[in-house]
């Protein structure tokens, strides 16, 4: 009993310890630096950001307000399944809102063209983290992943005039989407398990301990 308990304990670790999907995104994190991501669109401040994230190492889209161009962040990725959704996910924080206000459109998700093809459009002015998620399905193998700011009225339903509402990005991952929403990386009801488990086999243990301690010795 004690060590079908154990191997059970085992095989849902095993599971936890790795994504329970695949991820396409590269270098999503951003910890260390924006590797794997192409910046530029703007007057040259779209850079990754070493003191600021969640933890700290960003993306920080940042230009001067051009009203023919938006700081930017995109990734090709590949392996994507035609027809199926797939969900970005990415945390989003104002950097400066150098125009004195917003359009509540100024930061936006784009899909293979910006700032055509937008996924999402929205904007944060409060200084906090958000998580934005969106979702699209493949036409292709493969699609390019488009994080733009300080939107203009270039952009299709975006807002009607120049925006300098400056933006970090960081924790970037595509998933496929599930019934529910996008698969987690990670599954709480496992880790809760697990737990169970390695409780029930430590008190296992100590139960086997205790009894052949209370055996005679000869």
């Amino acid at each position: 009993m004690l060590r079908i308990w154990l191997w059970s304990a085992s095989a849902v670790l095993a599971l936890c310890a790795g994504p329970l999907h695949a991820q396409f995104i590269t270098n999503g994190t951003l910890d260390f630096d924006a590797s794997g991501w192409n910046l530029g669109g703007g007057c040259g401040d779209e850079v990754w950001d070493g003191g600021n994230g969640l933890p700290p190492g960003s993306i920080r889209l940042n230009a001067c307000g051009e009203s023919d161009s938006d700081p930017a962040a995109s990734q090709t990725i590949t392996g994507l399944t035609v027809g199926t959704s797939y969900t970005i996910q990415v945390d989003v924080r104002l950097f400066a809102n150098s125009s004195g206000g917003g359009t509540g459109r100024s930061f936006g998700v784009f899909l293979n063209n910006e700032p055509a093809n937008p996924l999402l459009l929205t904007e944060f002015l409060d200084g906090n983290w958000h998580t934005v998620r969106v979702n699209f399905t493949a036409t292709s193998t493969s699609a390019t992943i488009i994080f733009a700011g300080e939107l203009d009225a270039r952009t299709p339903g975006g807002p009607g005039i120049t925006t300098d509402v400056a933006y970090f990005i960081d924790n970037i991952s595509v998933t496929q989407t599930a019934a529910g929403g996008a698969i987690p990386t990670l599954s709480e009801q496992s880790l809760m398990l697990l737990g169970a488990l390695l409780a029930l086999s430590a008190v296992l243990v100590l139960r086997k301990r205790r009894a052949l301690r209370r055996q005679p010795r000869p």
